[in-house]
């Protein structure tokens, strides 16, 4: 176990790392600038489309919720009879866009109904011409204090995701921004209106979670994982099959205790009965195989042994006498030991004689198994 707990631990490591980096995603969209001022054409010569680029970067901090930061680049202008402006404008800010859908059925995806609120700031210079001679009339922010005017803004809005792909999603909305007590951005601050704007977009999402019928693997990774595994698996291979010996070892031993208690027994009994113990040895001097032992013993197998007899009588009359079942009971004549084993039954591997013999062991404890 100690040994599974390192790739583990890599395992999980990897596994939150790739469930962090599945909830990034990544924004690119263009759209068309709304001014909302007193200069209220754009048909002056000269006058350039009110386009804006933008950028982003999204992470789900919920299923319906996600956390969004966005940079925009854009250009405003318009026109009255007697001026017109023109107007540079960068954006940053950060909020979050909260998907309605989620409130009826978390784990659709095709469409996303998106509301979106976000503050920033905005940095704008506006130059303001005279429509005629093309003379600059004034410009915001004063030119040699600074570049761009900082403002503080709240952009708010909704967008449709139409999902093309598990991974890409197209994207509709339009929001508005409240500018801060701002009237210079036209280069004018004489009017009924105070200078907002707002941007009609159409864009990407593109999301960085994995296709779920797949599952990457960092190849090193997965090659380290498989050489400790193989690693494990050799060390368990090698501690059954030492298992297996020391089995076969405590079998080896117990067969011979009890050989030296059915020597003590025979010592016993020749002590006691020497006339008896001779008549029963004389029956019979050379081993007989019954007819069914033929087959049964044919073949070298795992044994189990339930007597071991100085005679075949002795071990006939025990098979006779025994309550378990004769169907596989033979008498196999040992010549290097001069006795005569009872069997009681033949398995062609040590795990099935094993189990065998943990059955009989509350009426026979002293069985045990040997191959011959």
């Amino acid at each position: 176990m100690k040994k599974l707990l390192l790739p583990t631990l890599l395992a999980t490591c990897a596994i939150f790392s790739a469930q962090a980096q599945e909830k990034l995603s990544g924004h690119l969209y263009t759209g068309w600038l709304f001014p909302q001022n007193d200069f209220i054409h754009s048909d002056y010569e000269g006058n350039k489309p009110n386009l804006a680029v933008g950028a982003g970067i999204g992470y789900q901090i919920a299923p319906a919720l996600t956390l969004r930061g966005d940079f925009m680049a854009g250009n405003m202008d318009g026109n009255h009879e007697i001026y017109y402006y023109e107007t540079s404008l960068y954006e940053a800010k950060l909020g979050l866009d909260f998907n309605v859908i989620k409130l009826f059925n978390k784990d659709y995806e095709k469409i996303k109904l998106n509301l979106h609120v976000a503050p920033g700031m905005m940095y704008y210079s506006a130059k303001m011409y005279d429509i005629d001679t093309r003379e600059k009339l004034v410009e915001s922010p004063v030119a040699g204090e600074k570049a761009l005017s900082p403002n503080f803004i709240l952009a708010y809005g909704g967008s449709v995701g139409i999902a093309l792909s598990p991974k890409l999603d197209l994207n509709l909305g339009y929001s508005n921004r409240f500018v801060d007590e701002v009237e210079w951005m036209d280069a004018n601050q004489s009017g009924d209106y105070s200078d907002y704007y707002g941007m009609a977009q159409v864009g990407f999402t593109y999301y960085l979670k994995n296709d779920p019928s797949k599952v990457q693997v960092d190849k090193k990774a997965y090659a380290d994982l498989n050489k400790k595994v193989a690693n494990l698996e050799q060390t368990v291979s090698e501690s059954e099959a030492n298992g297996e010996r020391i089995a076969e070892l405590e079998m080896s031993n117990q067969e011979k205790a009890m050989r030296i208690q059915t020597l003590e027994a025979e010592l016993d009994s020749a002590k006691t009965n020497f006339s008896t113990q001779m008549a029963t040895t004389t029956v019979e001097t050379e081993p007989q195989t019954p007819a069914n032992a033929e087959a049964i013993l044919g073949e070298p197998q795992f044994r189990i042994i339930v007597a071991s007899l100085p005679n075949r009588v002795m071990a006939q009359r025990w098979i006779d006498r025994s309550n378990l079942d004769k169907s596989g009971m033979v008498v196999a004549y040992i010549e290097n030991l001069n006795t005569y084993r009872v069997v009681y039954k033949s398995f062609p591997s040590f795990a099935a004689a094993r189990k065998e013999l943990l059955n009989i062991k509350g009426s026979i404890p002293d069985a045990w198994i040997v191959e011959f």
